[in-house]
């Protein structure tokens, strides 16, 4: 499925086969996630996306071909694709943070083709085992919908007795609620569907706010998931934050710019972090928590590869409990 102009319907057409070089797996995708980032580049908001171009980073698939420099013996090992293609060299890449590399070649479905296809292209490093029994269905949420929030987790070093604000349950926040369960802490789920408040508390979330009721209460929290990537939703919800809180941007508005109240962010210790999806270490240990049932897939549905605006636009809708996949 390509896209040839923004803003358009995608194109089901056939494409020349894809042909892995030095280093590189072909990999036979068998699902693949939709995301909101999905959306930002079929309108054109990511800037480094040429056309066409074919979406789709959330991949899931087995290898059929192998390059030069990788050993044969991979083809036919069940993978879940890391997105960044990354030099390996540069001071963040030595780090394990593929995902900061100052020498990006792309990013699979970003700039570079992604898994709306049968065939995508990947580093051979990017590509992790899927363990036997996860399905491709659950395997393809780990790229982005998973690693993404686990990361962010990570990064604000959530503790024992922090109070913890997940903003917006889909794709992301759903995934966030269950890891934020392994570690104990008190969970409030935010969103304005109702619906996806309920699962929420199903998977763990001690309590459920609709947004207005959010910010009206008298609550405060030590931590606060951004999901959402709205300006005026960030304003707001800053000051929610006890003092020396975190408030953790895990989505983002491409080219708006947001303004925060100075002297409050000094007085209070006010932290904001920022964070990009994640490492391939971390894409492992989600894999083993998957593995060993202490985690979940939140799939809503799946469609076929020819159904990909349809997908498209159940996660522009944002009623999805989960993802919507494309099974290939």
């Amino acid at each position: 499925m390509v896209l040839e102009k923004f803003n358009s319907s995608l194109c089901l057409k056939e494409v020349n086969d894809p042909a892995p070089g030095k280093g590189e797996v072909l990999i036979r995708v068998h699902t693949c996630g939709t995301c909101g980032s999905d959306l930002k580049i079929s309108s054109g908001k990511i800037s480094t996306t040429s056309l066409p171009h074919i979406l789709g980073h959330e991949v899931a698939g087995q290898i059929v071909q192998c390059g030069d420099e990788v050993p044969p013996n991979r083809i036919g090992e069940r993978v879940a694709l890391h997105i960044y293609n990354s030099c390996g060299n540069c001071k963040w890449c030595v780090k394990g943070n593929y995902n900061l590399c100052t020498n990006l070649r792309g990013r699979i479905g970003f700039e570079n083709p992604g898994g709306f296809a049968e065939l995508v292209i990947a580093p051979a490093r990017n590509a992790v085992v899927i363990p036997d029994n996860i399905s491709y269905k659950e395997a393809s949420l780990v790229p982005c919908a998973m690693l993404a929030i686990y990361r962010a987790i990570n990064r604000a070093k959530v503790e024992d007795n922090d109070r913890v604000a997940m903003l917006g349950v889909g794709g992301l926040g759903i995934h966030g609620i269950q890891f934020l369960r392994l570690l104990g802490v008190d969970i409030t789920a935010i969103d304005i569907n109702l619906h996806k408040l309920e699962f929420a508390k199903s998977l763990g979330a001690d309590k459920a706010l609709l947004f207005e009721e959010f910010i009206t209460d008298n609550g405060v929290y030590d931590v606060i998931f951004d999901n959402v990537g709205a300006v005026e939703v960030t304003k707001k919800c800053l000051t929610k934050l006890n003092k020396n809180g975190r408030y953790v941007m895990v989505a983002y508005s491409p080219g708006i710019n947001s303004s925060f109240d100075s002297e409050y962010m000094h007085l209070n210790e006010t932290q904001i972090i920022g964070s990009r999806n994640g490492s391939i270490e971390e894409f492992i240990e989600i894999m083993n928590l998957l593995s060993s049932g202490r985690v979940k897939a939140v799939i809503d549905s799946v469609l076929d590869l020819d159904q990909a605006d349809q997908a498209l636009s159940l996660t522009r809708e944002g009623k999805a409990v989960g993802r919507v996949i494309l099974k290939i």
